[in-house]
């Protein structure tokens, strides 16, 4: 028989959260619960949980927000705290904050719907500024998930080709990966004095 997770802290994992999850979906902060729970007593048991759980995505998005906010309004105002500084000094991998910074400035405070959750904006904050707000209002009122919104930005990507580069410092980031990768431990060697030279100048193609 299923336990109270209070009683049990590891038995809403693995095995045993997809079993219990199976007799629950959530659609639109709704809770549809499945007729073949065992008593009530385990329903109330879940609901709790799930309200407590949800409180928790609730912070978390928040926390996401507050984060993008600060480092947008700190750049605006010439603070500096770049990504790449407070990386370091949050132990946060640059391309969370950076994705971050990303979605609060392309939904910025008054833009955004807090009956969304914070990956819904994140799945539409690629598409351009006369798509993106409309769309979001489609969204509440159909009440997306993150799976439906990123369905409809990939599908607007396929169909216009109309998306804004998410990420310009990772994209190029990347290619330059890919480069080394690519390299022969020579090349490597060679490119790496190189490098130390320059810092994060610009390296001399003729040297």
């Amino acid at each position: 028989m299923l336990r109270c997770a209070a009683d049990n802290p590891g038995f809403l994992r693995g095995a045993n959260l997809t079993a219990v999850s199976a007799l629950y979906r959530h659609e639109n902060n709704r809770r549809m619960v499945a007729p073949s729970l065992p008593t009530p007593e385990l329903a109330a048991q879940y609901d709790d949980w799930l309200d407590t759980f949800r409180s928790h995505s609730t912070a978390r998005d928040a926390a996401n927000w507050a984060m993008g906010d600060l480092i947008a309004d700190a750049r605006c105002k010439g603070i500096g705290a770049t990504t790449t500084e407070m990386a370091g000094v949050l132990d946060i991998a640059r391309v969370k904050l950076s994705n971050s910074v990303r979605i609060a400035t392309a939904f910025p405070p008054g833009k955004r719907d807090d009956r969304l959750s914070f990956e819904v904006h994140a799945q539409l904050s690629c598409l351009p500024d006369e798509t993106r707000f409309e769309t979001l209002a489609t969204a509440v009122a159909e009440g997306w998930g993150e799976r439906k919104a990123k369905a409809a930005a990939v599908a607007y990507r396929q169909e216009r080709a109309g998306f804004v580069d998410e990420d310009r410092e990772t994209t190029l980031a990347v290619h330059i990966m890919r480069a080394w990768n690519r390299g022969t431990p020579e090349a490597r060697e060679y490119f790496n004095e190189l490098r130390q030279i320059a810092g994060l100048g610009i390296i001399d193609e003729d040297a």
